[in-house]
């Protein structure tokens, strides 16, 4: 999945893209690296998709611990989107994931980012959560804007 994402996103004209395995390699490369955005799966071996959240949002650098994350997992249920949420994610893409979809949700995350500031993830009515105690309420989701932005150096997990 992270090789036709790789090509998706190349595709889009990303210029820059990381790739890690399972979550603990991922927080390495975030810290090292940077990127701008981070692509990860809910379900990846032995370090899962939140435990890679819980630990990058306690980071100690702020750039680091507000690096925007867009989970892409099958695990679409309510309970994990909750999850995800109250940890600290920036979008939420179910798979099987088109290249349109994709290149929606990394264009709202970025153009967030440039518009609210750098923060450790946002509710569905587009506010930036600034801790990791907040809680979200999914039945107020709103739409997003379109995407203009075509580069980014980007994270892929």
């Amino acid at each position: 999945m992270r090789t036709i994402i790789r090509s998706v996103v190349t595709g889009f004209g990303v210029r820059t893209v990381f790739e890690a395995p399972e979550g603990a390699e991922a927080l390495e490369l975030v810290v090292d690296r940077k990127p701008d955005i981070v692509l990860c799966d809910w379900v990846m071996n032995l370090f899962g998709g939140a435990d890679f959240l819980k630990v990058l949002r306690r980071d100690p650098d702020p750039i680091v611990n507000t690096t925007p994350v867009l989970v892409i997992t099958a695990h679409a249920r309510r309970p994990v989107i909750l999850e995800a949420l109250n940890i600290g994610i920036h979008g939420f893409i179910a798979k099987p994931v088109s290249p349109a979809i994709l290149y929606k949700h990394i264009g709202d995350v970025l153009q967030r980012q440039e518009r609210q500031g750098r923060c450790k993830g946002i509710s569905l009515q587009g506010e930036p959560i600034r801790s990791t105690g907040d809680k979200v309420d999914l039945t107020k989701m709103t739409p997003e804007l379109e995407p203009d932005r075509e580069e980014a150096s980007l994270a892929l997990l």
